[in-house]
């Protein structure tokens, strides 16, 4: 059985059915939210649910941790486990692989880049053919004020290097953007596609074992940024989340409308 397929089976239990109309929309939201993931190059909704793994769990956090945060990552996990304890409950798994996932507590932390920052990171970056990858994914951070998680799933069939936009399905709540891409945005995009427009996504990560691509990991993206602030001297709190907060207040900043804001972001308000 596909997770996809649990997922629709749990949806038509009395189970699901007795919790209140709130709190089923939030699981549906959150369970699809979690089929259209893409983890360890397979979309989750796709995999059969006697191969999930605790890596693959880990995953699932790590990504929804760094696209929005703690308190979100958790909360995923939570429903997560709902469906999966319904498996275990009519033998369909032996257990929950989620439960060995450890999980964080969402306490705050300062996330705010400076322009110097950004442009600090971006230099040693675009430097370095390895870290080209990460460079790109903190410039389109930081322009189109986008989760890193929408950026990390980013293909070239979304981008129009001729017309300079990018439409990009956000995924939180399906919304679609269709955003200008700045020049040297641009400029690096076209380099980017010189290299590697044979493939699917725009930041990939060519897997040396088997000569396949893949999106470039949570895990991956971590370590490079890692190593990139050690090499310029940045502070280890900086995050590729707190770009997307640190273009709204860039916008807000230069008396951006409000309603064009919402639009950007994806917020309620």
């Amino acid at each position: 059985m596909k997770l996809k397929d649990a997922m629709n089976k749990y949806f038509r239990t009395r189970q699901f059915s007795s919790l209140s109309r709130s709190s089923q929309l939030n699981y549906e939201y959150a369970l699809a939210s979690i089929c259209r993931m893409s983890v360890m190059g397979r979309t989750l909704g796709n995999v059969n649910i006697k191969k999930l793994n605790a890596a693959m769990c880990l995953e699932i956090y790590d990504t929804v941790e760094l696209g929005t945060s703690t308190s979100n990552a958790n909360h995923i996990a939570r429903v997560f486990s709902v469906l999966m304890n319904f498996l275990i409950s009519i033998d369909e798994i032996p257990n929950n692989p989620m439960a060995r996932v450890k999980k964080r507590s969402s306490e705050p932390r300062s996330v705010i880049w400076t322009h110097d920052q950004v442009m600090s990171l971006l230099d040693a970056a675009f430097d370095n053919f390895e870290w080209r990858n990460i460079g790109l994914i903190v410039l389109m951070c930081y322009e189109w004020g986008q989760r890193p998680i929408d950026i990390r799933n980013l293909t070239w069939e979304s981008v129009d290097l001729e017309q300079g936009k990018v439409t990009i399905t956000q995924s939180k709540r399906g919304a679609t953007v269709e955003l200008p891409i700045p020049d040297n945005l641009l400029e690096m995009l076209t380099e980017q596609k010189k290299d590697w427009d044979f493939q699917e996504y725009v930041v990939t990560n060519p897997r040396k074992k088997d000569s396949a691509y893949r999106q470039l990991t949570v895990s991956q993206r971590t370590s490079l940024l890692g190593e990139g602030k050690d090499t310029v001297g940045l502070h280890d709190d900086l995050r590729v989340g707190g770009l997307r907060k640190t273009e709204k207040i860039k916008m807000t900043a230069s008396s951006v409308k409000h309603q064009a804001i919402k639009t950007v972001t994806d917020h309620k308000s």
